[in-house]
Formats: structure tokens, C-alpha cells, sequence
């Protein structure tokens, strides 16, 4: 794929609606669900660009109430990722560390996990 081409897509009379906002693509897409309406998008490319098909993004345009809330989840989604990275990171220290002094079953006990899971961190440390 050379690039990617954007819709804006809203929702109007119970359907799915995709336009172009950079006119490389001319009229409006209608589907039913969201991978209906992609699928038909990536068709469309496919015939327009045979030899080098773009891809397909999609931009949201909500109503107010609901593009809060979802950029609200969007953002606990981004911390709570953060949050499990650096949980998995101190997983792995505290595994060697640990285990430096104590038994693998006794860390695991401390740790609240499972001997296989504290052998499993200690060893990818």
C-alpha cells in the first residue's frame, strides 16, 4: 500500500455514511455496519488502484455527547495500557529481585502469582 485515504464518517438514517473530505474518492459510501462499509471502501480501491492500493482510515464524526465519551474511553484505555506496561515491568524486577533471596514458590506467594509465572518472569528478565 502507497498511502492511506481518509473518510469523515457519520451515522445518518440508521446507516453508515463515508465521504471524502479530499475529493480522491468522489459520492458517498452507505452500508449498514462499519466492516460492510470498509470492505466496500477497500473494493472501491482495489478496482480504482490496482497497482497500488491504498488504504482505508476512518474519522469519526460524532455527536457531541458521544465523541466525549468516547475520546473519555480513549484516554482510560491509554492509561490503563501504561499502567499494565509499568505493572509488567516491575513484575519482571521484583520476580529477580525477589527470587535473588528467596524461593521461587515463596516469591510467587508474595508477589500473588503462581511459581510458573515467577519462573517465567525471572527467566525473560
Amino acid at each position: 500500500m502507497s498511502k492511506t485515504i481518509t473518510y469523515v464518517i457519520t451515522y445518518e438514517n440508521d446507516r453508515w455514511v463515508s465521504r471524502c473530505p479530499t475529493g480522491e474518492v468522489e459520492g458517498v459510501g452507505l452500508a449498514g455496519s462499519l466492516s460492510q462499509l470498509e470492505r466496500d471502501l477497500a473494493e472501491i480501491h482495489a478496482w480504482a488502484w490496482p497497482a497500488n492500493t491504498p488504504g482505508v482510515e476512518f474519522v469519526f464524526d460524532l455527536p457531541d455527547d458521544v465523541a466525549m465519551l468516547v475520546a473519555e474511553y480513549s484516554h482510560e484505555k491509554e492509561l490503563a495500557e501504561a499502567h499494565t506496561k509499568r505493572a509488567a515491568e516491575l513484575a519482571v524486577k521484583a520476580a529477580k529481585v525477589l527470587t535473588s533471596h528467596w524461593s521461587e514458590p515463596d516469591t510467587a506467594r508474595v508477589m500473588g502469582l503462581s511459581k510458573q509465572r515467577v519462573h517465567q518472569l525471572k527467566a525473560s528478565a
